[in-house]
């Protein structure tokens, strides 16, 4: 059985593959663009209907192409659908672990994922409506699973690491870490799922009144906040200033 085909990074060019290699990266790019395509119609049609509703056929019809096609990147549906739901979860956390090299700030963190969870309220709830699906069927999929329980540990993770370090540094309060990373998450669930019950739902009005009582919880200290910010203002600024020479 073949393996759905991405670029893996060890596949850097030698000397003697180089050119071969860089003639070769627009077929590259449209093979991963094409790869892509069929991620994203797939979990679109999952979400709108379920997944044992849902064929290769049905899926490469929606983008006016020949099942074949896919078959030539993923062994199945299942595969598919595994692929799909691992894609939405590397993607939306790669920005995060990005934002928090760049900055100490943990409430920039934290108001990114609520905002992310607004940017990306699409792909949210079809996450967690193929999750719903998926827990309700009788198949079951290891892979699946795994990667399911991957997103929300991996939400944790972040949230913990971000509180944590906001109380370190006194702009919250000392909290349970785990206990306000599992109440932002559900209650983020809990707006996803309610938009998929109620149509007229705004997910972008309550996400927003989430980040205020979860600031409010976190006793945000704006004062030090603003103080933090501008020593880590003037460090960047020391460290970027050029040394006069001798």
């Amino acid at each position: 059985m073949h393996q759905h085909r991405q670029i893996s990074r060890n596949d850097a060019p030698t000397s003697k593959t180089s050119s071969k290699r860089i003639s070769d990266l627009p077929k590259l790019q449209r093979r991963d663009t094409r790869q892509r395509e069929f991620l994203a119609a797939a979990l679109r049609l999952f979400a709108e209907r379920n997944f044992s509703s849902v064929t290769i056929k049905d899926i490469a019809r929606s983008l006016g192409l020949n099942a074949g096609l896919i078959y030539y990147y993923f062994d199945s549906k299942t595969d598919l659908l595994r692929a799909s739901i691992s894609h939405v979860v590397d993607t939306t956390f790669a920005s995060f672990r990005e934002l928090e090299r760049e900055t100490l700030q943990p409430w920039k963190v934290i108001d990114a994922w609520l905002e992310s969870n607004i940017e990306q309220s699409s792909d949210m709830y079809r996450f967690v409506k193929i999750a719903l699906d998926f827990k309700g069927a009788n198949e079951r999929d290891s892979a699946i699973e795994a990667t399911i329980a991957r997103f929300y540990d991996q939400e944790r993770r972040l949230l913990c690491r971000v509180i944590r370090r906001g109380s370190e540094l006194g702009v919250f309060r000392n909290v349970q870490p785990t206990r306000m990373s599992d109440f932002i998450s559900t209650h983020l669930d809990g707006c996803v799922v309610r938009s998929v019950v109620i149509d007229s739902f705004d997910v972008e009005v309550e996400i927003r009144e989430l980040r205020s009582i979860v600031f409010q919880m976190l006793g945000f200290d704006h004062a030090k906040a603003r103080a933090f910010r501008t020593r880590e203002r003037d460090a960047h600024k020391g460290s970027t200033k050029p040394r006069r020479s001798a």
